[in-house]
C-alpha cells in the first residue's frame, strides 16, 4: 500500500481528467447536494472535486468508469520549482518526505515569452536569493519579491514592471505536509459557513454578466492586455474600458477568495465523508496515474 502528501493528492486530482464533463446530477450525487454551489464553481473546479472524491472513495471505480488517460505533461515553464516529471508516492506513513513542506511561485508571462533561457535564468535568480525560504519564514512578503523583480528584469529585458500587490507572482501551492482532517467534523458549522459564503457571492455577483466573469479569476495571474483580450472575446471590445480594469481585478480577487474558501470547506467535507485519515492507495494504481515511489522509501525498502 502507498501514501500521498496532501499536495501530491491535490496535484494528482488537478492532473487527472474525466472522460466526460461532470453534469449537475453527478455534482449533486457525488460532491454536494446544492445546485447554487455548483453554479459558483467553474468546470475545472467541479472536475477537481469530483476526482478527489472518487479517489478517496474508490480509485479503481474511477479508473473503470471515468478516467481519461492523457500523456505525461512536460515542463510548462509556469512555476519556479515544478518542472514536470513524475510525482512521488510513499510506502510508509513515517517517511520524512511525506511531511516535508513545499511551496512554488508563478513565473511571469513576460519572462516566459522571451524563451527557455530567460525562464531558467529567472528560476536560478529566484533560488539563489532564497525567496521561497524567506517567504515561508515570513522574512519577506510578495511585494519584496516584486520590488526585486522590478529592479532587475524590466531594464534587462525591456518588459513592464509589476505593480505592488499584483498577483502575477502569487504563491498558488500550499504546504504539502500530510496533515489529517480532524476526527470531529461539525456538519452544522460546515453548512452554516458554506451558506454564509454562498450569500456573500450572491450579493457580490448579482447579474448574469458578473457571474460569468467571476469564473475567469485565473486572469489575475495574466497581464492587463490578456485580461482585455479575454473579456473582449466573451463580452465586447469595450467591456474592460467601460467596466474598469481595476474594478474587474477586484471582482476577480473576491471571486477567487470566496471560491477557494468554498473549495476548502467542500474538501474537508469530502475528506471526512470518505475517511481521508486512513486512506491507503494501491501502488499499481498510482503508477498507472504516472507516479513513482519516492527515493527514500525505495532505498529503505531495499535494506
Amino acid at each position: 500500500m502507498a501514501y500521498l502528501t496532501k499536495y501530491n493528492l491535490s496535484k494528482l486530482c488537478q492532473k487527472l481528467q474525466t472522460k466526460n464533463e461532470i453534469s449537475l446530477d453527478m455534482f449533486l450525487e457525488h460532491i454536494y447536494e446544492d445546485k447554487e454551489i455548483s453554479y459558483i464553481l467553474n468546470k475545472r473546479e467541479i472536475e477537481y472535486l469530483f476526482v478527489y472524491k472518487m479517489l478517496l472513495d474508490d480509485e479503481n471505480k474511477f479508473i473503470l468508469e471515468y478516467y481519461n488517460e492523457v500523456p505525461e505533461k512536460e515542463d510548462t515553464k509556469n512555476m519556479v520549482f515544478s518542472k514536470g516529471g513524475k510525482m512521488k508516492y510513499h510506502l510508509s506513513d513515517s517517511c520524512n518526505l511525506l511531511k516535508k513542506d513545499f511551496l512554488d511561485f508563478n513565473i511571469p508571462e513576460d519572462i516566459k515569452s522571451i524563451g527557455d533561457i530567460a525562464v531558467e535564468e529567472y528560476r536560478e535568480w529566484f533560488r539563489s536569493n532564497n525567496f521561497a525560504e524567506k517567504f515561508k519564514s515570513k522574512e519577506i512578503d510578495k511585494n519584496y519579491i516584486i520590488r526585486a523583480f522590478n529592479l532587475k528584469y524590466p531594464k534587462k529585458y525591456d518588459i513592464k514592471i509589476i505593480e505592488e500587490n499584483s498577483f502575477l507572482l502569487t504563491v498558488e501551492i500550499p504546504n504539502s505536509s500530510n496533515e489529517f482532517i480532524k476526527t470531529e467534523f461539525d456538519l452544522v458549522e460546515f453548512k452554516k459557513n458554506l451558506n454564509d459564503l454562498k450569500l456573500i457571492w450572491q450579493n457580490t455577483f448579482q447579474c448574469k454578466v458578473s457571474r460569468t466573469f467571476s469564473k475567469f479569476k485565473y486572469l489575475l495571474a495574466k497581464s492587463d492586455a490578456e485580461i482585455i483580450e479575454k473579456m473582449g472575446e466573451i463580452f465586447s471590445e469595450k467591456f474592460v474600458e467601460n467596466y474598469g480594469i481595476e474594478n474587474l481585478k477586484n471582482k476577480f480577487q473576491i471571486s477567487k477568495n470566496l471560491t477557494y474558501k468554498i473549495l476548502d470547506l467542500l474538501l474537508d467535507y469530502i475528506k471526512w465523508s470518505y475517511n481521508f485519515e486512513n486512506k491507503e492507495f494501491e501502488n499499481i494504481t498510482l503508477e498507472k496515474f504516472g507516479l513513482e515511489c519516492c527515493y527514500s522509501c525505495k532505498s529503505e525498502n531495499k535494506t
